[in-house]
């Protein structure tokens, strides 16, 4: 009862308040001038196994546990790091510039302005919509409650960040992020979901024929919708598709 208290009974709009008031002070200077040394070398030095899809989507987040992100205990993008490669996702799907260097710069960009409780509960989604208006795209949200809204975004748009509880009955089952695309046939896929292919390396997850059904496969358990976020570029409609 307890633990689904706050799936079951606190609004999106509440939560995602609560989520950008963690963020008002981002990681301290020093640490993340710390991180940022770190990551630009790490991630140079990343070999195939680690960075094994250049020209796709980062699916295993689980595996990013010498990247930094954050202050505490955890401190690495494997535990906190979702928001971060939905966006990094999210811009290489739309065919924007993206590398191992601008993704140590991405990790900076947020850990000073969006990290909620200086990365401890990763970074608030609202400043996710925020990055891609200040960085020249175009940005629609809605809250995952508002099912018209989500569906107007599904129609309209090819690239999409979805957050969500993993369990909505279980908070302590945590919260996910992640890049959501549309294949040729208008199809969604999730990127970073937890998927795996048959020799057991991630990889992104079958196509579904609805937003809903996605959604619903975001987890192993039982996912309800927070926040979805529609993003496109300004004066360009399509979008670099990924299969």
């Amino acid at each position: 009862m307890i633990a689904a208290l706050i799936p079951r009974h606190v609004s999106n709009r509440t939560l995602l308040i609560v989520y950008r008031l963690l963020a008002t002070f981002g990681v301290p200077r020093f640490i993340r001038r710390s991180h940022l040394r770190e990551n630009r070398i790490r991630l140079e030095q990343a070999d195939w196994d680690f960075w094994h899809v250049p020209d796709d989507c980062i699916e295993n987040q689980s595996e990013w546990e010498n990247i930094r992100f954050g202050v505490g205990r955890h401190q690495s993008m494997a535990y906190a790091g979702c928001e971060i490669i939905a966006t990094y996702n999210a811009r290489k799907a739309l065919g924007a510039p993206v590398s191992k260097k601008f993704m140590a710069e991405l990790i900076d960009a947020y850990e000073t302005r969006g990290a909620a409780l200086w990365g401890a509960f990763g970074t608030a989604p609202t400043m996710i919509a925020a990055y891609f208006k200040k960085n020249g795209f175009r940005a629609e949200t809605a809250d995952g409650a508002d099912e018209r809204a989500v569906a107007e975004i599904a129609r309209n748009h090819n690239v999409m960040i979805a957050t969500a509880y993993n369990d909505k009955n279980d908070i302590m089952a945590q919260i996910h992020t992640v890049c959501i695309t549309k294949n040729r046939e208008g199809k969604f896929v999730l990127h970073n979901a937890y998927h795996r292919d048959e020799k057991g390396r991630f990889c992104e997850s079958r196509p579904y024929d609805m937003l809903q059904d996605a959604v619903a496969h975001l987890s192993g358990q039982e996912p309800k919708l927070i926040y979805l976020i529609g993003i496109g570029r300004k004066g360009f409609d399509g979008c670099k598709e990924i299969m």
